[in-house]
């Protein structure tokens, strides 16, 4: 991937049109290939909280291939002022370099996504529609792919990429190790990071010899409300035996075929998809 700003991006924008399904949301665009903020002498970190965050991305990264149930909420303000959170849970299906499928239910829709490694498609069961565009041939270059042309910019997908340590620790100005503790009846370390754009961010770490993230909190200071995107993993399987058909997309009888909505240079939208 070359785009290093998009992880910052990512923690500091809510979900994009469609694609708010990754990791409860959970979770796909973003990240950088460039080990930078957390290793600048401005960048103050517990080295604690260091150590457990590389020992945590280089676990998920070494994985060839795993599956994750995702419980989430996010925050919307309304035009009043007034917070609510909207419910979200999900399922995903990870197996590197090239294949992903998220299924995901919550207040707004239910959808689903599917990358088989030549092709992205998003299907709204609710409105079964669903709209395809050709896409990469690698996880991060997809996801690269999609931010850049689609405006598809959910939170959270840091945890996906190749190398979730170079994205998570972009833009990083401080990080701390506030102890251990539970989430879900499971052992955690719990870490706080701030970054220099806006965005603290908290990771919840299982204690032991599978280092996974098992809770992800994303506060926005900046924005109005000061939002908050929170998701909670579970069920995590890193021998789920996945199969190439699981990833390729077959329209229901009746869906209607539309174009992404891709942003334009201005900052608007315009159609986008195969082309």
């Amino acid at each position: 991937m070359t785009d290093t700003g998009s992880s910052a991006r990512l923690r500091k924008r809510w979900c994009g049109p469609l694609l708010a399904l990754l990791l409860g949301a959970t979770p796909l665009l973003g990240g950088a290939q460039q080990e930078k903020a957390a290793t600048e002498p401005s960048a103050r970190i517990d080295p604690q909280a260091q150590r457990i965050l590389r020992q945590m991305s280089d676990f998920l990264a070494a994985q060839r291939e795993f599956s994750v149930r995702t419980e989430g909420t996010l925050d919307e303000v309304l035009d009043s002022g007034q917070k609510v959170q909207l419910q979200r849970a999900g399922d995903v299906r990870l197996q590197r370099p090239n294949r992903l499928r998220v299924d995901r239910t919550g207040d707004l829709a239910k959808l689903h996504l599917f990358y088989d490694g030549r092709q992205l498609t998003l299907h709204g069961e609710r409105a079964n529609a669903y709209a395809t565009t050709p896409a990469p041939s690698t996880v991060d270059a997809m996801v690269d792919m999609a931010s850049q042309r689609l405006g598809l910019e959910p939170p959270g997908s840091d945890l996906l990429l190749s190398n979730p340590y170079a994205a998570l620790t972009e833009d990083v100005c401080s990080g701390s190790y506030l102890g251990r503790s539970m989430v879900d009846g499971v052992p955690v370390h719990h870490l706080a990071f701030r970054n220099s754009d806006g965005v603290d961010w908290e990771l919840w770490v299982e204690d032991g010899p599978r280092p996974l993230p098992r809770k992800y909190v994303i506060t926005s200071r900046d924005l109005p409300g000061v939002p908050q995107y929170s998701v909670s993993l579970s069920d995590w399987n890193l021998s789920p035996r996945l199969t190439p058909d699981q990833f390729q997309f077959t329209p229901p009888r009746d869906a209607v075929r539309v174009s992404f909505l891709a942003p334009d240079s201005q900052g608007g939208a315009q159609q986008g998809g195969s082309k």
